[in-house]
């Protein structure tokens, strides 16, 4: 049940940035990014000062929870997506690349066969 409201909330949220995207405004994406940061902060709780200092293994060992990883994953790779939009590209790629190892860190300790978390990696490992 938790897992299922993390995933509803991130889809929301990626909607709301989607939407704030296509208006194109610094202040819209200012805001996006503040959701993005505030969302990240409640799902990795008193470890999202340390966890995005670590290497994606360690992390995900750290974060224990293949939900909670794949969630951060997805986070990362919205705030890449707003960096790109920034015209920060550098910052884009690498929170990219972050997002897309913390994703396979996931589908690896996952317990049950994700396939739509394997699509996700799949859709980003693609050009």
């Amino acid at each position: 049940a938790q897992r299922d409201m993390v995933v509803r909330w991130i889809e929301q949220l990626a909607r709301v940035i989607a939407r704030l995207l296509k208006s194109g405004t610094a202040g819209d994406l200012d805001l996006a990014r503040g959701e993005i940061q505030r969302a990240t902060a409640e799902l990795l709780g008193p470890l999202a000062a340390l966890v995005p200092q670590l290497d994606a293994p360690t992390a995900a060992e750290i974060l224990a929870d293949p939900d909670r990883v794949f969630a951060w994953a997805q986070l990362l790779d919205l705030d890449g997506i707003i960096a790109d939009a920034t015209g920060n590209a550098e910052a884009g790629a690498s929170a990219r690349s972050r997002a897309l190892l913390l994703a396979e860190e996931a589908c690896r300790r996952s317990r049950s066969e994700r396939a739509d978390w394997k699509q996700w990696v799949e859709d980003r490992r693609q050009p």
